[in-house]
């Protein structure tokens, strides 16, 4: 008994060992194998081998769309996610009472797709009138669609600000101080832009074949500014700088300087000899020149904080448009150039002087129909838009993707191209507001509308508003896009 005893307890310290060892190894396998499965690793029956795909992320508004993925419907509705083999996979979204929303998108392994921008459109979208005016001249949607500023009279300086960021639509009207634009005997005011901040609005005054620009205070208006005579200057291009209100740059002949409201200053020219620019941030811009005493033109950059602006491109003097805008994605700056009918992506870290060694590369290089007017990066900052004649020209630096849209109407007037949100653009091309998304997938006809106004979508993504002339006036309507 007593041998049986300490053969016992000389068992007892291997037993712990081996319990101890199998459990350790259990949880490292199962820990690899969770990994596995996060990094999107499944067995693939056919060839019975390991093999990395990837994960899809599914986002509607609203919510609770059921998800088809492959021709086979998910069990959880949006939001969603589901692990997927690389290569590309077809992806439907479908509620009741909404059209269908479909997409094909390839993933590639240890790739996350990310399908979180559709929009669901009621099968029936109902518009009606909120209020009816005799006359409307225009109607411009601030940049996150909280407020839109409806102008009566083109000779009347007084605006009706409407805040539609609720169920009822909130009205005052503001008018702009007698003493802040120059007399004349006939006179148009026409609001231009917001600022991202949407507290102020840029106004295009013109009288007697004359033009001045006005900054608009949307809180207070007696604040507004005379830009040409607060600063002796005569703008042919004036744009918000940055996110805030109170930094503008502006463009006189071919030279571009930055005006601070808030100290009252005109900065140093930035750049000459510019033939195109747009602000990057509240101290830079990406600019395109004339031609150089060489005959050259550049695509480069110009802040208040360098001494000199810096050239990335260079392109001979062909009489071809040259558009540049730039951007950054996942801390990186990308550069998207329009020449001709080539758009070209360079992508890299910014050289900071003319004597540090440019570090930008060539990212993507597409063919675009001819006619481009604009180049544009997307709020977002993940798309390249060309603003074609007829349509769009898109690239997405995510997805590293070319897609070419066509406007389902004929364009009566080209007018810049108008974002809904960060995926999608609207447009009212024939009388129709219709949604494009940035692919030109899933187009939607909305509701009736009038060209050459605004439209805006709440932000709580409850109502579309827009404007339609009818025989009783100028209707400023909404439909419900968010049913319940």
């Amino acid at each position: 008994m007593h041998m049986k005893r300490e053969l016992s307890k000389r068992r007892q310290p291997l037993i712990r060992t081996v319990v101890y060892s199998f459990m350790t190894l259990s949880v490292v396998v199962i820990v690899a194998l969770l990994m596995l499965v996060v990094l999107g690793y499944s067995f693939n029956q056919r060839d019975g081998k390991l093999e990395q795909g990837g994960l899809l992320q599914f986002a509607s508004v609203p919510t609770g769309a059921k998800v088809t993925l492959d021709e086979i419907q998910l069990g959880p509705e949006t939001n969603a996610k589901a692990t997927v083999s690389a290569g590309s996979h077809s992806v439907s979204f479908d509620r009741d009472n909404y059209r269908s929303w479909k997409k094909t998108i390839y993933v590639e392994s240890g790739q996350i797709g990310w399908l979180s921008y559709a929009r669901l459109i009621p099968k029936e979208v109902k518009p009606v009138a909120v209020r009816t005016f005799p006359l409307l001249t225009s109607a411009l949607a601030s940049p996150v669609h909280k407020y839109m500023v409806l102008h009566e009279a083109a000779n009347n300086p007084a605006f009706i600000m409407a805040n539609i960021q609720g169920d009822t639509v909130e009205y005052e009207t503001i008018e702009l101080p007698v003493a802040s634009y120059t007399a004349g005997k006939t006179h148009t005011f026409t609001p231009v832009t917001w600022s991202k901040d949407e507290e102020a609005v840029l106004i295009r005054h013109t009288y007697d074949d004359q033009t001045e620009w006005l900054w608009m205070d949307r809180n207070s208006p007696e604040r507004t500014v005379n830009i040409n005579t607060a600063f002796a200057i005569a703008p042919s291009k004036l744009q918000f700088a940055g996110t805030g209100s109170r930094l503008l740059f502006v463009q006189t002949d071919d030279v571009v300087r930055r005006i601070n409201l808030d100290d009252q200053t005109l900065s140093r020219p930035l750049i000459t000899r510019v033939a195109h620019f747009t602000g990057y941030d509240d101290k830079t811009i990406v600019y395109a020149t004339t031609a150089d005493d060489r005959g050259l033109r550049h695509v480069g950059y110009a802040a208040t904080d360098i001494t000199s602006p810096i050239s990335l491109a260079t392109y001979p003097d062909d009489g071809q448009p040259l558009l540049a805008d730039m951007s950054n994605y996942f801390s990186r700056r990308y550069i998207a150039i329009v020449h001709g009918t080539e758009m070209k992506i360079i992508a890299g870290s910014l050289p900071t002087s003319s004597i540090v060694k440019n570090t930008l590369k060539l990212f993507a290089k597409e063919t675009i129909p001819a006619g481009a007017s604009d180049v544009v990066m997307s709020r977002n900052h993940r798309f390249a838009v060309a603003q074609l004649p007829d349509g769009y020209a898109t690239y997405d630096i995510e997805l590293k993707k070319y897609d070419r849209t066509t406007w389902a109407q004929p364009v009566t007037t080209v007018r810049p191209l108008e974002w809904l949100d960060d995926y999608m653009f609207w447009s009212d091309n024939g009388g129709m507001l219709r949604f494009y998304e940035f692919d030109g997938a899933n187009q939607q006809n909305i509701m009736p509308v009038t060209e050459g106004f605004s439209a805006g979508i709440s932000p709580n993504d409850k109502y579309i508003y827009g404007i339609l002339k009818t025989d009783k006036g100028f209707e400023f309507q909404r439909a419900r896009l968010v049913l319940n």
